[in-house]
């Protein structure tokens, strides 16, 4: 049996996040980007790549929104402020669960995907193929501070495995009472693969 005290201290560490992420979110919340530099910026990315701009896939806007969130399996990963929220309520009633969530990445800029994207052509992976795996710099649903990939147990990387995981099986039955959905299962009709790690906050 697990010890009361043990379980009133981490609720209340817990508790100290939502607060701090809440009051941060007042703090930077009047913030914004230029929006004509920005596109400007991706226009430029994909004449680099020499692609078009695809046609079934949205541009997200970086988030200046952002707050730093410490995971209880890992430090400074940056969500924007109200996905920040639901994760770390999804995250405390995950442990309840004895899930405890693996985080490879969250919050990511465009210059990080172009980054990506380059170390992937550098090796001499075709764009085309590069594409079905990663989305365009400006296209990534990370740039929004919206999105978190999950990692299987004893795991570093990225992998279809992760669905055989109790962690998937959770976020699966639970997730959207947080806000958050897989973006891309099988068959998706954004052309990428299927990425069972890959969840987004949506705000619905």
């Amino acid at each position: 049996m697990l010890n009361p005290y043990f379980l009133s201290i981490k609720f209340l560490y817990m508790l100290k996040k939502i607060i701090i992420v809440q009051i941060c979110s007042l703090l930077i919340s009047n913030c914004s980007i230029d929006t004509v530099q920005y596109l400007k910026k991706i226009d430029n990315i994909l004449k680099e790549f020499s692609v078009s701009q695809p046609s079934n896939q949205k541009i997200h806007f970086e988030s200046c929104n952002l707050v730093t969130i410490n995971t209880l399996q890992q430090s400074s990963l940056r969500l924007d402020s109200l996905a920040a929220i639901a994760f770390i309520k999804m995250e405390k009633d995950a442990a309840k669960d004895s899930i405890k969530f693996r985080v490879a990445s969250a919050y990511r800029t465009v210059d990080r995907q172009t980054k990506i994207i380059n170390r992937k052509l550098n090796t001499g992976i075709p764009i085309e193929i590069i594409l079905t795996e990663n989305t365009l710099p400006g296209f990534s649903e990370h740039h929004s501070g919206n999105a978190v990939d999950f990692l299987s147990d004893n795991s570093y990387s990225l992998s279809v495995e992760f669905e055989k995981t109790k962690t998937f099986k959770w976020l699966t039955e639970n997730a959207n009472k947080y806000g958050f959905y897989l973006s891309y299962p099988k068959n998706n009709k954004d052309g990428i693969m299927y990425e069972p790690w890959h969840w987004m906050y949506k705000n619905e």
